[in-house]
């Protein structure tokens, strides 16, 4: 009924494979995830056009009283399906001079200092501050876009267009800001 894959640590998939009641892919979920083991995580659910919206809910409320957090809604009724493995979660600070590439999203919690690199097709989601540079739609996608908790970049590339910052030359404003493409160029706004 359903199947549960590991995607990159934290995060892990919950695939519901054949629909049914609700109730019996609720206890499904539950017997799978009785352990401690994957207390903490986070879960994508892939409904695969079989789950409606309020059992994506019901299911991420049995997974909040197991400590685990949904990070994104898959295909339920209506919605088109997103790959699973779009989404890469890097749990740590990335120094000066390492680098993430990724075929999808990127999502860091920490710290992408000087001279680091995040390098994505789709959007980037930096869970601190961003210092060093930062490529989303990396194959052209002008619609990705780069947030931050504190936007400090040396260089923001969407697509083909580029924001190159001098040092010192921004400071953040102490609120989270996204930078997209608009009129050919690349705008930060307010989150």
């Amino acid at each position: 009924m359903i199947e549960i894959k590991g995607i990159t640590l934290p995060v892990v998939l919950i695939e519901v494979k054949e629909g049914g009641n609700i109730e019996d892919i609720l206890e499904a979920i539950r017997q799978k995830f009785s352990s401690k083991l994957l207390e903490g995580s986070y879960v994508l659910i892939d409904g695969k056009g079989i789950l409606k919206k309020g059992d994506v809910e019901k299911i991420e409320k049995a997974l909040l009283e197991k400590n685990i957090k949904s990070v994104k809604k898959l295909s339920f009724e209506g919605v088109e399906d997103i790959k699973k493995d779009r989404l890469l979660v890097v749990r740590r600070h990335l120094r000066s001079g390492q680098r993430v590439e990724h075929n999808g999203d990127i999502l860091v919690l920490g710290d992408v200092n000087k001279d680091a690199q995040v390098v994505a097709t789709g959007n980037i989601v930096v869970m601190g501050r961003l210092r060093g540079i930062a490529i989303a739609g990396a194959l052209g996608d002008e619609s990705a876009v780069v947030v931050a908790l504190e936007m400090e970049p040396q260089q923001v590339r969407i697509g083909r267009k580029v924001a190159i910052l001098e040092d010192g030359d921004r400071k953040s404003p102490g609120y989270p800001e996204v930078a997209r493409v608009e009129e050919d160029s690349i705008i930060l706004e307010r989150v």
